[in-house]
């Protein structure tokens, strides 16, 4: 066992639980109850002592603790390898203050409620021409690449970010070798396709960077650069930026809008209420979120000996926070794996993050989905799922993620 990660490991039980397995991915459902019960829990990644934490409300105390539990990653730690989704450069995520709120001040304009009214105007458009096409074709689709994954990227490549169509492709492209990041091992040198991958989104990043100190950059790197006059980002770090926002975008808003159709589509009494009063399409979104979080853990570092539960997470200790199974946690959540739209706490789960380092684009997801929602109750009242084995398929390709690949529909 690697130790030299942690200060101690004296007198701690270690289970063989592994986050990043493909059973955990694939029914996680299946470990919840044991996880709830022991959290804190230790385990090894990798020959790392490490700690998960499952329970909400030990969930939400570590999120909000950023001194207990740094977001910095220590370098050289064995299994990073297979999340470092960025490179190596520094990011917002993995980042405490001051340098979090440093980069967060500088993208903050980019969230301001005038482009955010002109994301809703221009998903609105997009979502009639979608579905309308969907319905002169039968009414029969698969959500994600007939509806959602489009939108999603609409939303945020074109409109949010101001990608031109013909540049799309180099983010698309990135994202798309993220899976190979999973297969890594200590030591393993990044696959070739992700390192091309980044390179080409690197190059249109400095590229744009620029024409934004010229003042001829009118996307969301020249609002990023408006906003960090005086050096306060780096080349490298809007780079790093801007796979933030693509990353938690594009995959977030695919993924929650093509949940919430699943369950309107198991849920025809709740459809006929949401068309009744367009109002509760938020809440749809929410419960959806709840069930089915974009991103099922994330990571902290114990930056002291810190009791968590009642048990005490060595200093240096990595932590996985487990977002999915602490919104399914029945001391928050009665009945956990029932759709409800009606819970009073329906807001507060987790699958946004929680404390300073909350999704930055949750505005986008809880504005555009809804949207999506409420024009589909009302173009669509007899939303199903096809009648086919398949119509439902989950993608765990990446170690960090669950969330519908395939969702065939019939409207």
């Amino acid at each position: 066992m690697a130790t030299q990660f942690v200060e101690s490991v004296e007198g701690l039980e270690f289970s063989d639980f592994d986050p990043f397995s493909v059973e955990f991915r694939e029914n996680p459902e299946k470990y919840h109850p044991l996880l709830l019960a022991e959290s804190p829990g230790f385990i090894t990644m990798e020959g790392v002592p490490s700690a998960y934490i499952a329970g909400f409300s030990q969930c939400q105390a570590v999120l909000r603790n950023f001194k207990g539990f740094s977001s910095l990653k220590p370098k050289g730690l064995p299994g990073m390898e297979r999340i470092d989704f960025f490179n190596g450069l520094p990011v917002m995520n993995y980042s405490d203050p001051p340098d979090h709120t440093r980069r967060r001040k500088v993208v903050n304009p980019a969230f301001t409620p005038k482009r955010t009214q002109m994301l809703n105007e221009n998903a609105a458009v997009m979502i009639d021409s979608l579905i309308d096409k969907i319905m002169a074709n039968g009414g029969s689709f698969e959500a994600l690449g007939d509806l959602t994954k489009i939108l999603s990227i609409d939303t945020l490549l074109r409109h949010f970010m101001g990608i031109e169509d013909k540049d799309q492709a180099i983010f698309m492209n990135y994202v798309m070798t993220l899976p190979l990041l999973d297969k890594m091992r200590p030591g393993d040198p990044k696959p070739q396709a992700y390192l091309d991958a980044w390179a080409a989104g690197a190059a249109y990043c400095k590229q744009q960077q620029e024409l934004a100190r010229k003042g001829e950059c009118r996307n969301l790197i020249g609002v990023i650069a408006d906003g960090a006059e005086g050096g306060a980002i780096d080349d490298d770090e809007m780079m790093a930026m801007m796979i933030v926002l693509l990353i938690g975008g594009v995959s977030t808003v695919a993924g929650a809008a093509a949940a919430s159709l699943m369950n309107l589509a198991k849920n025809p009494d709740i459809t006929e209420r949401v068309r009744q009063d367009p109002s509760l399409a938020i809440n749809v979104l929410e419960e959806s979120m709840r069930l089915d979080p974009p991103v099922s853990l994330v990571m902290r570092f114990a930056a002291d000996n810190v009791e968590v539960g009642g048990k005490v997470i060595p200093k240096g200790m990595p932590t996985y926070v487990m977002l999915g199974v602490a919104c399914h946690d029945p001391a928050v959540y009665p009945d956990p794996y029932k759709f409800d739209i009606d819970r009073p706490n329906i807001k507060d789960h987790l699958a946004f993050g929680h404390g300073m380092h909350t999704c930055i684009g949750n505005a986008i997801t809880r504005n555009v989905v809804p949207l999506l929602i409420q024009k589909v109750v009302e173009k669509m009242p007899n939303l199903r799922l096809a009648d086919r084995s398949d119509a439902l398929e989950w993608d765990t390709s990446t170690p960090r993620a669950r969330h519908i690949g395939k969702l065939y529909l019939q409207a």
